[in-house]
């Protein structure tokens, strides 16, 4: 205790010892990322709020503490909903295969766009991430089309191919800036050892990559996890709904069950919070090398 009181002394002497103009910039910094982490909090606050209310509690006062906090919502959901069982196992069996498609095949291409300067790969690099500037509803007919006529509407497969193909562009962009950063003298010292091209990719390259496709993982995860526009347009029966389709019981004509649909959104953020947390530490370091190379 008395190790800590002093070390906060020692901390708001050594601010107030600072020239008046730094100890505005330090305190602007501080209250700048108070703000920020506010921001972050209060969406996680309202959903575990609500979750935990009555529907009359949220009527009253929507961001009040209720005075008799329940558990009940999230007992309802799991046993009232019959899609919750549904949803969380076809969205796990459609995030886990599409993020390691994606894992592998954009590190394979980005490597080879990356490693290669001539005018076609060039323009195949220009093609893969143009599909960032293309909406959803510009190609929502013809992938409901294609999927249809390869029988694939409302099949795990169909899902899997069209989120995948969605995710190529953002992945393929972050990664070839990361291997740039490579230096490319460790491939020419494996080579010279005698690995090929293949060998070296994924005993050289590919260990090195780890920050980014530990990222793209986690941001893929998030989004084929939480999509709702392809899920809507593809996944038609009952039986394929994954988690945001089964949410959308609790949204009707006449009434909005605002705290079960909140303890299911708590649930469905679990997964995705401890993948997050899990991985943190890849994460930042994965962004910056993957952004600061052009």
């Amino acid at each position: 205790m008395k190790k800590e009181r002093t070390r906060k002394l020692l901390g708001l002497s050594y601010w107030l010892s600072l020239p008046p103009r730094r100890r505005f910039i330090s305190l602007a910094r501080v209250i700048v990322l108070l703000f920020i982490i506010t921001i972050v909090l209060v969406p996680f606050y309202i959903s575990f709020l609500y979750s935990i209310k009555s529907h009359s509690d949220i009527s009253l006062n929507r961001l009040a503490w209720p005075k008799h906090p329940t558990l009940e919502n999230y007992a309802r959901v799991i046993k009232e909903n019959k899609y919750v069982a549904i949803g969380f196992k076809n969205s796990i069996l459609t995030t886990i295969p599409t993020t390691l498609i994606l894992l592998f095949t954009t590190s394979m291409a980005s490597y080879v766009l990356a490693r290669n300067n001539t005018p076609f790969y060039k323009m195949m690099y220009t093609i893969f991430i143009s599909g960032i500037l293309v909406p959803f509803q510009c190609i929502m007919l013809p992938l409901y089309m294609n999927i249809y006529n390869l029988g694939l509407v409302s099949t795990n497969l169909g899902f899997i191919l069209a989120r995948s193909g969605f995710q190529v562009s953002i992945s393929v962009l972050s990664i070839t800036g990361f291997i740039k950063g490579i230096p490319r003298e460790l491939e020419q010292a494996a080579s010279i050892d005698g690995c090929g091209k293949i060998r070296t990719f994924w005993r050289i390259v590919f260990p090195l990559m780890t920050p980014i496709n530990v990222t793209q993982m986690v941001l893929n995860t998030l989004f084929v996890w939480n999509d709702y526009s392809t899920a809507v347009v593809l996944l038609r029966d009952d039986t394929s709904r994954t988690l945001p389709l089964a949410q959308i019981i609790y949204f009707g004509e006449n009434m909005t069950e605002l705290n079960l649909a909140f303890a299911f959104f708590t649930l469905a953020m679990i997964p995705i919070l401890i993948l997050y947390l899990s991985t943190q530490r890849y994460i930042v370091s994965g962004i910056m090398s993957g952004a600061v190379k052009g």
